[in-house]
């Protein structure tokens, strides 16, 4: 890691790793794991110490860091399985689209709450017919004179039923091919519901669930529009994504590596197979690839080369979410039989990493974003 930053940016993902491996904060992690549920804990502790939206100004509750920064800090968080590095996630995409398209007065009014942690959002943008299926999305919006009034569903949302402000994505107008205006919503409203929680294949502490809306009323001033702006910050947050992502892949090499070195293959170490040091091989080579992408990306998104960062940020989110799931089947195959069990964890893992391929938009879809950012019109998509 310390080849992408300078001395104070190691200085401060040190602090973090020290917070993490501290015993209070470890004794936190094994209470909260063991009960289940929202990390409420840990989400307050990572609060106080400014990491939820450590890259906002300071005016808006977080630390003024630059995204490589932040991108250190999150990082280290998800190497040391801090609980809550999901429910960031999810809370930062909400952040993103208010930061973007949000007016002063809208940011004024709900940024410095979100942004120091106080409060959590969610972003919420999966109709049942599917994220970007807007032809066939159920959501309906009636413009009243004070307001607008919701009816629809949103599924498999990270921090649905925890998250105090609902950002709730509006089906695209004028035909419109991508997000253009969004929602945020209370808690309290009248006529929301949450609740229901979508169980993952490997059970972890994110709040993923759906949001049911009926004659939710939303007055003018959390109506969010997109207008002459971009959506380019989208690639800020698939780079969270691809960030977890990384982790695992690293993970994945670790595992193999450490078995691999210390299993005996007739008299000899398993590492000394050609077949197995070249996979243990091409784990690293993919975990340090996805690397240069995901940090390359925020050093441009830094520098205001927003739409360079863009295309990098889909090429990490395809890329390393492939490259981690390629890192943990080899690594549990590496591992033979006993891959396939719960105490040998690298099994788990390989599964794990299958909902990260997913969020975010599937992996192909990122690979439409790329081949579009050189031009391509791709004009099956209207047909």
């Amino acid at each position: 890691m310390s080849h992408f930053l300078n001395e104070d940016q190691q200085l401060i993902v040190n602090s973090v790793r020290e917070f993490c491996q501290s015993p209070t904060v470890q004794k936190m992690i094994q209470e909260e794991k063991a009960v289940g549920g929202f990390p409420h804990q840990s989400w307050k502790a990572a609060a106080e110490q400014g990491y939820i939206a450590a890259y906002l100004p300071e005016e808006y509750g977080g630390m003024g860091y630059d995204h490589v920064t932040y991108y250190s800090i999150f990082e280290e968080l998800c190497k040391n399985s801090y609980p809550c590095t999901g429910p960031i996630s999810g809370h930062i995409l909400g952040i993103k689209a208010i930061e973007a398209w949000g007016t002063d007065e809208q940011k004024k009014m709900f940024l410095p709450q979100l942004g120091s942690g106080e409060k959590i959002c969610c972003g919420a943008a999966t109709d049942p017919a599917g994220g970007t299926n807007f032809s066939e999305w159920g959501l309906t919006e009636e413009e009243t004179e004070d307001g607008w009034i919701l009816n629809g569903t949103k599924v498999i949302t990270t921090n649905a039923h925890n998250a105090d402000y609902k950002v709730v994505f509006g089906r695209p107008q004028n035909g419109a091919k991508w997000y253009d205006h969004f929602y945020v919503i209370p808690k309290d409203a009248k006529g929301l519901e949450t609740g229901e929680q979508e169980m993952k294949l490997v059970p972890d502490g994110s709040d993923w669930g759906t949001m049911v809306l009926k004659d939710v009323h939303v007055p003018k001033i959390c109506r969010f529009e997109r207008g002459d702006k971009d959506a380019l910050w989208l690639g800020t947050s698939y780079m969270m994504v691809a960030l977890q992502s990384l982790v695992l892949g690293e993970a994945g090499f670790m595992y193999a590596f450490g078995f691999a070195t210390q299993r005996s293959r007739r008299g000899g170490k398993l590492i000394d197979l050609q077949t197995v040091a070249h996979k243990i091989a091409d784990m690293a080579i993919r975990n340090e690839a996805g690397r240069g992408l995901i940090y390359t990306a925020a050093r441009m998104w830094d520098e205001g080369r927003k739409e360079e960062c863009s295309r990098l940020a889909s090429m990490a989110k395809a890329f390393i979410c492939e490259a981690a799931n390629k890192n943990l089947h080899d690594a549990t195959i590496i591992h033979g039989g006993i891959g396939n069990t719960m105490p040998a964890t690298v099994g788990v893992l390989w599964a794990a990493s299958l909902q990260l391929e997913l969020a975010e938009f599937p992996c192909d879809m990122h690979r439409d974003f790329v081949i579009e950012s050189y031009g391509v019109d791709l004009d099956w998509k209207t047909r």
